[in-house]
């Protein structure tokens, strides 16, 4: 029996040994999983913040094309003015081809045309 007996106390002593090297994995395997739960963490948070960040971006490059787009317009409208401007013959008044809403400031400016087409006619040479 005491053969049996030191069987089983080894076997024991080896179970034991075993018990605790599977303490030690589940330890360090939590350890593990809770490392990679914090860097899931911090992944998606870098992730939401990227996101936030492409969409100011994308809604910045939006509205900044749509200005680009309307100043284009813009410029485009005041090219073809100044042409007409110039293809008009040296004395001829200059009529308002144009709507009023191409310049804001038109009704001064064409005035101002109107009064100068009528000084180099010799219109109002009054000194």
């Amino acid at each position: 029996m005491s053969q049996y007996s030191e069987q089983t106390q080894k076997q024991f002593s080896e179970l034991e040994a075993s018990h605790e090297r599977m303490k030690i994995l589940t330890a360090s395997m939590d350890k593990m999983v809770k490392k990679l739960q914090e860097g899931h963490d911090q992944l998606s948070k870098a992730s939401e913040e990227t996101n936030k960040r492409l969409n100011l971006v994308f809604e910045e490059q939006t509205h900044s094309k749509r200005d680009r787009d309307g100043l284009d317009k813009n410029i485009n409208k005041l090219f073809n003015v100044y042409h007409n401007m110039k293809a008009q013959p040296q004395g001829h008044v200059m009529d308002n081809s144009y709507s009023q809403d191409d310049l804001k400031p038109d009704a001064m400016l064409s005035n101002k045309a109107r009064s100068l087409s009528q000084y180099q006619d010799g219109d109002n040479m009054s000194y």
